[in-house]
């Protein structure tokens, strides 16, 4: 979701992202480097400020490692440690490379102003998604002033198999592609909505190919319904998603579809044209 501050934290997952390194070169790799943004990974679903042994549970690192990897990223400004618990945080310094990627990322600087415009013409909610392994990541968000359902802050992750902009991704890349990623997540079921069937989810990208968009009826969330459209970059390849999130409190699915599906996909298809996509 896009550039809105005053949200909540989203829930909890039980483990951090897993950054996917296939094969790597060993002429190349710096295991060290890996080593230590494990540990930086620790906390990204931390609820609470980590002990020692809590770290070196999440990262499978000895308690040597740990030890100095924590000394040294705190000594760099981006890991602070309570005096009286000796327990380890995220300083405010990690915000550094989250907010340089916001500035520098070009495609969140072009969809700018066309998510701001269908936010103004809807006063609903507005989200900027893109890929990242299994899940996706929202890198820019319009909230709605209305009383929202969910509350999801810049960087959140979902799995892509039950969202609607997931989907709208995964149905327009290359079937071997979306099937790896699809076969990649856990599928674990967030809701009582979620579809996690394999065959179930294949049909309905399918029917999301023919349609031009997703839509999700609380799948990821109790209470909240999504419609999706892909975002192309100049070699037609799909690099985002544009969609709507609202409450089902004051939107049924047809309603949804009938009222936002053309916004979505209008300003889905704008972002794709400043691009070169279209």
């Amino acid at each position: 979701m896009a550039a809105g501050k005053n949200q909540t934290k989203r829930t909890a997952q039980t483990s951090a992202p897993q950054v996917s390194v296939a094969e790597p070169d060993p002429r190349l790799f710096v295991s060290g480097v890996e080593k230590g943004l494990r540990v930086l990974r620790a906390f990204y679903n931390a609820p609470n400020p980590l002990s020692l042994t809590e770290i070196n549970k999440v990262t499978g690192l000895g308690v040597s490692a740990c030890q100095r990897f924590l000394y040294t990223l705190k000594t760099l400004g981006y890991i602070r440690q309570d005096a009286a618990t000796k327990r380890y945080s995220l300083s405010a310094k990690v915000l550094d490379f989250g907010y340089a990627y916001l500035r520098n990322d070009y495609l969140v600087e072009q969809s700018f102003p066309y998510l701001l415009d269908a936010h103004k013409r809807t006063n609903e909610t507005f989200n900027l998604t893109e890929l990242d392994g299994t899940d996706v990541i929202y890198v820019s968000r319009f909230p709605s002033r209305n009383v929202i359902s969910v509350g999801l802050v810049l960087g959140s992750r979902l799995p892509a198999f039950c969202t609607a902009p997931g989907r709208a991704m995964l149905a327009f890349m290359p079937r071997e592609r979306a099937l790896s990623i699809i076969e990649g997540a856990p599928r674990e079921a967030r809701t009582p909505h979620t579809v996690t069937d394999l065959d179930a989810i294949l049909a309905d990208l399918e029917l999301t190919r023919q349609r031009g968009y997703a839509f999700s009826d609380q799948q990821a969330f109790v209470g909240d319904i999504s419609i999706a459209a892909p975002v192309r970059d100049h070699r037609g390849e799909v690099v985002a998603a544009v969609n709507v999130a609202l409450p089902t409190p004051r939107w049924s699915m047809d309603q949804a579809r009938e009222a936002f599906a053309p916004v979505v996909m209008e300003t889905a298809r704008a972002i794709s044209k400043v691009l070169g996509g279209l």
